[in-house]
């Protein structure tokens, strides 16, 4: 009877664990997939990695007051030097985050929103672009979505 009592309060707690997981802290970007309505994919991060290898290294961290920030390897000499990037802010509301990049803004504007899942040490953001927002891509309609993943430092 105990042995069955400490089985389930372990997978009570573990569960409890899983869904407490915080997007807070150090992050490496193991993935950057874009997938098309058609299916077919393309890896962001390896088209970047082949090309700067110190890209592996790219750092984003999510800190406690809402500011999230990118670093990279002292010697990494990609056209972006990300370390001098002005911080981004993140909300966490529920399983969405929003990021708001007001220095570099994308085709869709200055802020961004996800869906996170953890999974891990990992966490997985995606973006799912409605019909609207594919209409402001420029010669990109055929995206489906991005899916971003991070494994925890």
């Amino acid at each position: 009877m105990q042995k069955l009592l400490f089985l389930l309060l372990s997978v009570a707690l573990s569960a409890n664990d899983s869904q407490a997981q915080s997007i807070v802290g150090s992050w490496r970007t193991i993935s950057q997939l874009i997938v098309n309505e058609d299916g077919s994919k393309k890896d962001l991060m390896v088209m970047q990695t082949r090309r700067w290898a110190c890209m592996a290294d790219l750092q984003t961290i999510f800190e406690a007051n809402g500011k999230q920030l990118m670093k990279t390897s002292a010697n990494c000499s990609t056209p972006i030097n990300y370390d001098k990037l002005p911080p981004s802010d993140w909300k966490m509301t529920g399983h969405n985050i929003s990021i708001t990049n007001k220095s570099t803004p994308g085709p869709l504007g200055t802020t961004a929103t996800y869906t996170v899942e953890f999974s891990g040490n990992k966490a997985i953001l995606t973006h799912e672009y409605s019909t609207a927002e594919k209409q402001q891509l420029p010669g990109s309609a055929k995206i489906k979505k991005v899916v971003i993943t991070y494994q925890r430092l």
